[in-house]
């Protein structure tokens, strides 16, 4: 995905660093093995928060133990394979293949085309693990696609085809139906990306004359477009409030699910780290920077 859903590094605790990192290099290795070794290069933060996610919420049990690995041989805690750990790794190839497809659509260039034509086979291996999920994500990202050709003027419904999406993946990875608060923290947390990405890419979209809900929803009143940071100013009430509300919305229903292995690291990314970049983002008068945890 796209590495908007992450700790806050003031407010996580040690052992929950370590959690965490657990988990995205687990989810990497486990890329590795199933995918080979190029494919790792999808992983990323926002899974790793699914995986923490997932693992937890199915109650499924975690094995981690300190290893090397081809990429650093350092050793550190890695969650060792499991039957739920290679569906998340199978769903993020599917995710970053239709993201390579979709980004070649949008005429984003020679690293799309890159991307895809690196992940054709992993693709091929990632449906036969989860042709569920691939269904499901195509379905998704042409409900997208229809969204951005009506040039829809409603952030909400641009972004709930990816919402949507999010809102739905846990069933099918962990195989059994989720609970109405599962559904809604994904929901949210989806919305959350889908609208992060979107105002970080506002200025690039608007020179390559690309859709964007917000330039879309906004940009209505007679106004036009100049910079990032004038746009921000102009609509930051607004803005704020889209990723407020959504943000509030995904910590309600955090609070009330129960929570067995993961607690304090999950209720930070959802609580402390989502208010954080939200901050970041309508602070910033340049595309963030990829995070480093």
């Amino acid at each position: 995905m796209y590495g908007y859903v992450v700790p806050d590094p003031d407010k996580l605790r040690a052992s929950d660093l370590v959690l965490y990192r657990s988990f995205y290099c687990g989810l990497c290795c486990q890329t590795g093995r199933l995918f080979g070794q190029l494919p790792r290069f999808t992983t990323n933060f926002d899974m790793a928060f699914f995986t923490a996610l997932l693992h937890d919420y199915s109650k499924s049990d975690i094995v981690i133990e300190e290893h090397g690995c081809v990429l650093n041989p350092k050793k550190k805690a890695i969650l060792q394979p499991n039957a739920l750990l290679e569906r998340i790794a199978a769903a993020n190839v599917l995710l970053a293949y239709q993201k390579a497809v979709d980004g070649i659509e949008d005429g984003d260039g020679l690293k799309y085309k890159i991307a895809k034509r690196v992940l054709s086979k992993p693709y091929k291996t990632a449906v036969s693990i989860c042709g569920d999920v691939n269904e499901r994500i195509a379905a998704s990202y042409a409900a997208q696609r229809e969204t951005e050709k009506n040039n829809v003027a409603s952030v909400d419904r641009a972004a709930d085809p990816f919402a949507s999406l999010m809102r739905d993946l846990p069933a099918l990875v962990i195989g059994a139906q989720t609970s109405d608060k599962m559904q809604s923290l994904c929901y949210n947390i989806g919305k959350f990306v889908y609208l992060a990405d979107a105002l970080d890419d506002v200025a690039d979209d608007f020179k390559s004359k690309r859709y964007n809900p917000f330039s879309a929803a906004y940009a209505t009143d007679g106004k036009k477009f100049t910079d990032r940071k004038s746009f921000i100013a102009d609509n930051r009430a607004a803005l704020g409030f889209c990723f407020d509300s959504t943000a509030a919305r995904a910590a309600q229903s955090f609070y009330e699910m129960r929570f067995y292995q993961s607690r304090s690291l999950i209720e930070n990314i959802v609580c402390d780290g989502l208010p954080r970049k939200a901050k970041e983002l309508l602070n910033s008068t340049a595309k963030l920077k990829p995070p480093k945890i």
